[in-house]
């Protein structure tokens, strides 16, 4: 399971719930008709879906008052991996890149992805080993493979990368 949101409060009357985004494509993983998972196994069916000044405003099937609503409030929301789209060659979720062990061409272990950045140009991995902590920008001149299975990226450490 991907969480995707956080339910943070209840917005007017009705049952809308006031979310707390963490996904890349909140358009997709909330559209109508949608099924989320709470941690619990209850599931909840999007009926209506809008963003406003960051955060997410939904209404779910069966939550019309705002009693309702508010039982739902800190719980979490994820979608199952497999409602997931695919991917084209070369692209990952950030949860196939978090906690990935990082090692150079040389086979040496340089850390675990703490942290993902995203600054505009290209994502920026932190990468954090015994304390110490550097930044990796996920592009083609430092990322040689990224192996999703075994939860390992292989790069080309550079002069004063770390």
């Amino acid at each position: 399971m991907i969480k995707v949101a956080q339910i943070i409060n209840t917005h007017g009357l009705k049952g809308e719930c006031k979310l707390y985004l963490v996904t890349d494509d909140p358009q997709h993983r909330f559209e109508k008709g949608r099924v989320l998972h709470l941690e619990d196994g209850r599931t909840l069916t999007v009926v209506r879906y809008r963003e406003q000044k960051g955060f997410g405003y939904c209404y779910f099937e069966g939550v019309d008052s705002i009693e309702k609503a508010e039982q739902l409030k800190t719980k979490n929301l994820f979608i199952a991996q497999e409602d997931l789209p695919e991917l084209e060659e070369g692209q990952y979720y950030y949860h196939e890149l978090m906690h990935c062990t990082v090692y150079n061409e040389e086979k040496e272990k340089l850390g675990e992805v703490v942290d993902i950045l995203e600054t505009g140009a290209n994502l920026v991995l932190r990468v954090k080993s015994r304390g110490n902590s550097f930044l990796l920008p996920f592009v083609p001149a430092f990322i040689v493979d990224v192996d999703k299975e075994a939860h390992e990226i292989t790069i080309r450490e550079m002069e004063g990368l770390r």
